[in-house]
């Protein structure tokens, strides 16, 4: 591993570095700092001349129950997250826009819970801590630049100790045209011609930053990271306690995979050095689809919340010269909301994928009640109903009295995608879906207040025109309007 990134960061091929001048300029116009501009050359090259950034199951082994420790089973490390509450530090990724929710700002400002924000949510969590611990645990949110002037708006009332910053920037790269390996141009909106890197940038954001440095010097040791729209991820002291006391550099939040997760990055074995690794579906060979998606083979996903000892992340940095992470290629339209746009490349890392980088990483098995990420409007309904509830911690946890997975939920997309028409039809709150199972709705709906599903619904509108559900209604089976 280390030679492979060094020469790739040290790379001066003649025809790779005439390839790469004008994506060089381009960042050199936007301020980037060098060793962001070396590090999209690396995966850049990667692209042009390397594995195009697949991971083949060849090259990797499933990860069986027995090799992980369960939360259940770590109780007893609670006491030595005493000592190490002082050097912690919380870090929320929150560079995401919401855009499959049709927003263009950013999607922690997205109303939850009891008329509150994910963003006001997390500021409670963090008061409560600091509260319960007497100890002004810092909170640090990595923006990217489309959710930073947002998010800093909408932070109130909450500061850090030492005058640390509440928040910093994720770094940008610029999108490839698929058809010439050339930066891309759009005149009409040039913000477009650039892509969020993806949350494997934290680490390089964190030095660049000179965060890093700073918190190391104020004697912070270790930081738990997760996903903004996850509000289930909130700090635990069995595993911060399991953390110092095992010494882990990286640990990962893993969790069974079920149907709904089979599309999402699963945890697998390096067979060349038999670390942990993560591979994204973007890595997975076409050919091979079926079997990632495969949750009996390949049973833990990543869950997006990491532990991490930041003094073992300065010297990974120092050894490497970057945090080595596999490289992610999407391919899409340069313009998201026009299919007639040129196609691009956007070059991306998972913050997971670090798991390989760090001598004695690993990987927790966590229960379901830490990963209650949103990433549609049904995902949104099933978080704001009585199939959650919000614990003394103002974490978003299963409702006790449910018995059995959180319903599947399907939202007619011509009504229900974006936020403001979701909003619009749910205006008196998510009907009762603790007795539900499955809920599909099929056209225009509106909800009235007190609204109770139960078992499997399936409500139908042919009239062509709006179908008010009356308050205090309770519905089961099919419905057709």
């Amino acid at each position: 591993m280390d030679n492979k990134h060094l020469s790739c960061i040290s790379n001066t091929d003649p025809e790779l570095m005439q390839i790469f001048r004008p994506f060089a300029l381009k960042m050199e116009e936007q301020s980037l700092p060098p060793i962001v501009i070396n590090l999209f050359k690396c995966y850049f090259s990667q692209m042009l001349y390397g594995s195009q950034g697949k991971l083949n199951k060849k090259e990797i082994l499933p990860v069986e129950e027995s090799e992980l420790q369960d939360l259940s089973s770590i109780s007893e490390y609670r006491e030595a997250a005493a000592e190490a509450i002082s050097e912690l530090v919380v870090i929320k990724l929150n560079g995401g826009l919401g855009t499959s929710m049709g927003m263009e700002n950013a999607k922690s400002l997205i109303k939850v819970r009891d008329g509150k924000s994910f963003l006001e949510l997390i500021q409670d969590q963090i008061r409560v801590l600091r509260e319960k611990y007497n100890t002004a645990i810092p909170l640090l949110f990595m923006n990217s630049f489309r959710t930073h002037m947002d998010t800093m708006l909408h932070i109130k009332d909450l500061e850090n100790p030492y005058h640390l910053p509440m928040a910093f920037l994720q770094h940008k790269y610029p999108k490839i045209l698929v058809d010439e390996n050339a930066p891309a141009k759009w005149p009409d909106n040039p913000e477009l011609e650039w892509n969020p890197p993806g949350h494997g940038d934290i680490y390089t954001a964190l030095i660049t930053s000179g965060i890093l440095k700073n918190l190391l010097d104020k004697g912070y040791k270790y930081a738990f990271i997760s996903n903004s729209d996850n509000l289930g991820a909130t700090m635990n002291e069995q595993i911060l306690g399991y953390v110092k006391s095992q010494e882990f550099t990286f640990l990962m939040e893993v969790t069974a995979r079920t149907v709904s997760d089979r599309k999402g990055g699963h945890l697998c074995r390096l067979l060349k050095n038999n670390r942990l690794a993560l591979r994204e579906i973007a890595q997975c060979p076409e050919n091979e689809l079926d079997e990632f998606m495969d949750i009996n083979k390949y049973s833990f996903f990543n869950t997006n919340s990491i532990w991490l000892n930041l003094e073992a992340l300065e010297k990974v940095f120092l050894r490497h010269r970057m945090v080595p992470l596999d490289l992610i290629i999407n391919t899409k339209t340069l313009d998201p909301r026009n299919s007639d746009s040129p196609s691009v490349y956007q070059l991306e890392t998972a913050m997971g994928s670090a798991i390989s980088a760090f001598d004695h990483a690993g990987a927790l098995n966590v229960p379901r009640d830490r990963f209650a990420p949103v990433k549609t409007t049904g995902d949104l309904l099933t978080v704001m109903s009585d199939c959650f509830i919000l614990s003394e911690m103002n974490t978003i946890i299963p409702n006790p009295q449910r018995k059995g997975p959180t319903p599947d939920v399907q939202l007619d997309s011509s009504y229900y995608k974006k936020i403001d028409q979701f909003e619009k039809r749910f205006s008196h709150g998510a009907p009762s879906l603790i007795e539900c199972e499955y809920l599909k709705v099929e056209g225009d709906f509106s909800f009235g207040r007190n609204v109770t599903l139960k078992g499997h619904v399936t409500l139908k509108n042919t009239t062509g025109k709006q179908v008010q559900i009356e308050d205090n209604s309770t519905l089961e089976g099919n419905k057709t309007f």
